[in-house]
């Protein structure tokens, strides 16, 4: 799966290539984040900007017979012509997901290609949606099956526009036609502290915007609220919505958290890094760090816990009760706020998420994480003593990553996306061992001239 880029902020041209672990590094202000950001949008709304029509014929039938059947291998042969249509309505919608001006996006382009895309059958597939009164909109294929039945009930005529069931459709065909190739992406953004911290303060705030507006006879509260849209990316506005949602959301279980899951030991190292659990009380979310021997259980909201807990409460989130097989978590630097050790971490973490069926991607200026990254890729060799030295850095064999598994990439000084190489020595990330050279050299010099001196 191909990303393409151009004119996207200070980058002019390039491609990713998404392998089940993706790192982006780079210097700061070259566009990673955009990089993240657009590449969760695409994902998020391919289904809508795909632009899938229902053939007229078909469409007339559902309205007068009730069913339908739609041949997905018909769409499959168009999927070249139907992703290019997906880039050129994203690329248009990438100022409002950014929420700014035109201007920053005038001649921005994004593109996906599926290199040796086929139709993937064997798969089932159901969805439906559910109108006021008793009409509803069921779509099947069966495990095996090319062709997408679809069933619109009601007790009468339907009164659902025809425009309306398009779109509803053209949505449905793109999710059955991408089924098992375009993963559900999260997105956990650098802003991520503050979420933690201040959404509560946003809720209030608004209801006392609404209070105050529905208690005057002269201003129009609606008029008014809509000219109050959030000032935010798409992205962070959704971590915003899904830390809003968290009474609810908390009660979920995770693929991690499956039966068949239990001995994968993401959740085991997640809990090295947040050494401690999030929970629901009196509608605002509650850190309760692990009790130690000979001191008393503490519990406290996440606005007193320290800056490493805040950055870490999505992934958590994520982890114990949204992930799913196959997903993409894509998160803007994953070292914020964390001790260096605990960067180290984190590369097992997100080792042992891929190894398990979610792919990750990440941008990143550490230069703790990427090493360790490389040495759970050198451990996937065999070397002498290998068992010996995982045991003694407590090194499982579910942190190990195999280099075809992961694709490493920057932001040039020449404006463009750079690959790195990727092999059994791990990733070629020359940009961080130029700057610690450089750093060693400089405290050389001074080391010696204070002794000369």
């Amino acid at each position: 799966m191909k990303f393409t880029f151009k004119n996207i902020g200070y980058i002019d041209h390039g491609e990713v290539t998404l392998g089940d672990l993706t790192v982006i590094c780079g210097r700061n202000n070259v566009g990673k984040t955009y990089l993240s950001y657009t590449i969760y949008g695409f994902l998020k709304y391919l289904r809508q900007v795909a632009g899938i029509r229902l053939d007229q014929k078909s469409l007339d039938q559902l309205y007068e017979k009730g069913v339908c059947s739609v041949d997905l291998r018909r769409y499959a042969q168009d999927v070249t012509k139907i992703l290019a249509r997906a880039g050129k309505n994203f690329s248009r919608g990438l100022p409002r997901f950014f929420n700014t001006t035109d201007e920053y996006f005038t001649h921005s382009t994004v593109g996906l290609e599926i290199e040796d895309y086929a139709f993937v059958s064997d798969s089932e597939f159901k969805g439906g949606v559910k109108f006021s009164g008793k009409e509803m909109i069921r779509l099947a294929k069966e495990k095996g099956a090319d062709i997408l039945d679809v069933v619109l009930q009601s007790d009468s005529s339907s009164t659902i526009p025809k425009e309306i069931l398009q779109d509803i459709l053209s949505e449905h065909i793109a999710d059955a036609l991408f089924d098992t190739l375009i993963p559900t992406p999260f997105v956990v953004t650098s802003e991520r502290t503050g979420i933690s911290l201040f959404y509560k303060e946003l809720d209030y705030s608004k209801s006392a915007l609404l209070d105050h507006l529905a208690d005057s006879e002269k201003l129009n509260p609606i008029a008014l609220l809509n000219t109050l849209r959030s000032r935010y990316a798409e992205p962070i506005k959704d971590n915003i919505d899904v830390v809003r949602d968290y009474d609810s959301l908390c009660k979920r279980k995770s693929y991690f958290r499956d039966d068949d899951q239990q001995d994968s030991g993401v959740v085991d190292a997640l809990l090295k890094l947040t050494d401690g659990s999030f929970k629901s009380m009196n509608k605002q979310v509650i850190y309760a760090p692990r009790k130690e021997r000979g001191r008393d259980k503490v519990t406290l909201p996440i606005y007193m816990a320290s800056s490493s807990i805040k950055s870490l409460f999505l992934m958590d989130f994520y982890i114990r009760h949204l992930a799913q097989d196959g997903d993409i978590l894509i998160i803007d630097e994953p070292e914020l706020n964390l001790h260096p050790d605990n960067q180290r971490h984190m590369a097992c973490l997100l080792a042992r998420m891929v190894n398990c069926g979610v792919r990750v991607l990440i941008t990143t200026h550490s230069d703790f994480l990427v090493r360790e990254i490389n040495n759970l890729i050198m451990l996937s060799s065999s070397i002498s003593g290998k068992e010996a030295l995982m045991d003694r850095y407590k090194i499982s064999e579910d942190d190990i990553l195999r280099p075809e598994k992961v694709r490493a990439y920057t932001v040039s000084s020449r404006h463009r996306i750079e690959a790195f190489n990727v092999d059994e020595r791990g990733v070629d990330f020359n940009l961080f061992d130029e700057l610690i050279d450089e750093a060693n050299a400089l405290s050389d010099e001074i080391y010696y001239a204070m002794e000369d001196g």
